[in-house]
């Protein structure tokens, strides 16, 4: 008789779960499909978990580390003619303190602006341990008395360096109006310039009376009483009877209402 075998496969127990993860799979294996989807959730929730808190624990050892680092570098940035780069930079070397997130911002961009050519400067944090200071530079439109200029927008100042500004033309005058004084140089150009003169001075006197040198050496005298329409009627009569003669006026006097006075050279 022959016999028959049977054979099964044994059923091996799985390795033993521990704690609540063991809780929640075996949980989520009980209910199938929607417990597959709750597992995926969970999984995706401790992930983002984990990355929130290395992201969290590298910003803290970032700044942790910034705060124990000093500003390392300082840079200078814009277009500079007339400003000595060098010894500004060392000025604020010499200044600056803190780290990234504590230097001294304010105090360099005040240094920065009490330079003479300086007519606006910003200072910027470079992550990790760098300033850069941005620069705009003045632009000078005359000189103004004996050691000083004037700025674009009609300021004063007295640098101790000018280089290549010789050909500008000089005014002179309260300093309180040199805002005015510039206005009216530019006027008074503007006028002149249609007939070929041009102005290499003008001084506001205390009289408030205008005193014009024009290249070649010609003074011009006018009042501050319609000055520019005074200005228009001396460019009609100078171009029809005064251009040939010019090289022999010394002063022209605008300030009468109805005529004109000439000075003439001697000999």
């Amino acid at each position: 008789m022959s016999s028959q075998v049977t054979r099964r496969p044994i059923a091996r127990p799985s390795a033993p779960r521990s704690g609540l993860w063991s809780a929640w799979v075996a949980r989520a294996e009980g209910l199938g499909e929607q417990g597959s989807r709750a597992l995926n959730v969970l999984v995706w929730v401790m992930s983002l978990s984990a990355v929130l808190v290395i992201g969290a624990g590298l910003q803290v050892m970032a700044k942790n580390w910034a705060l124990e680092t000093p500003i390392r570098h300082v840079e200078i940035a814009g277009d500079l003619v007339q400003t000595q780069r060098e010894e500004l930079l060392a000025s604020l070397e010499r200044t600056v303190r803190g780290n990234f997130f504590t230097a001294n911002v304010s105090e360099l961009q005040a240094l920065a602006q009490r330079y003479p050519w300086v007519a606006q400067a910003q200072v910027s944090r470079q992550w990790p341990d760098n300033l850069r200071v941005t620069l705009v530079e003045k632009r000078a439109l005359a000189h103004w008395g004996d050691d000083g200029l004037v700025s674009s927008h009609g300021d004063v100042f007295r640098p101790q360096r000018v280089m290549g500004l010789a050909d500008l033309p000089r005014l002179d005058g309260p300093r309180a109006q040199s805002r005015f004084v510039l206005q009216q140089y530019q006027a008074m150009d503007r006028i002149l310039h249609r007939v070929g003169l041009r102005i290499e001075s003008l001084q506001l006197t205390g009289r408030m009376s205008w005193l014009l040198t024009l290249e070649g050496g010609v003074e011009v005298l006018v009042d501050a009483q319609d000055t520019l329409a005074k200005l228009e009627r001396f460019t009609v009569l100078y171009d029809r009877q005064l251009a040939a003669d010019i090289g022999s006026i010394a002063r022209i006097d605008l300030r009468y209402r109805n005529g004109v006075a000439i000075g003439w050279r001697q000999g």
